[in-house]
């Protein structure tokens, strides 16, 4: 049996419809899932109110967050490598906050007792950076 013109366009767009969907889902993932470079630049999206920072593919996620005065902000290092959290702009520190080395699973809890808006990096990856903003 023999198929129509009218059923061979069928198949074809179900099969480039299909096609077209898989594409979409594995670009959206890796857009999701970030360029996996570590020298890739950041964008600093809208601050979430979060108090709990992982670090994790060479990222502060979220890389932007909000949070009342006093309260303490766990950062945690997912990654194999070893990270720092610290306060101020590469190359300098200002001494609002440092977590010292982090190895892979350890945490360490900060506090920023004063409002403000506040830069911090990885000071063993000076591109990896974040935002506090403290209300």
């Amino acid at each position: 049996m023999s198929s129509t013109p009218n059923q061979l366009l069928n198949r074809t767009l179900i099969v480039l419809g299909a096609g077209l969907a898989i594409a979409t889902g594995v670009v959206f993932a890796a857009h999701e899932s970030g360029s996996g470079d570590p020298g890739a630049q950041q964008s600093a999206g809208p601050a979430k109110a979060v108090d709990k920072v992982p670090i994790k593919d060479f990222l502060f996620k979220p890389d932007a967050i909000t949070v009342p005065v006093g309260t303490s902000i766990t950062f945690t290092n997912e990654d194999s490598a070893p990270h720092t959290a610290t306060s101020g702009q590469p190359p300098g520190a200002d001494g609002v906050f440092d977590t010292g080395n982090l190895t892979k699973g350890e945490s360490k809890r900060v506090t920023v007792s004063e409002a403000g808006t506040f830069a911090y990096y990885c000071q063993l990856h000076p591109f990896m950076k974040g935002t506090v903003i403290v209300k």
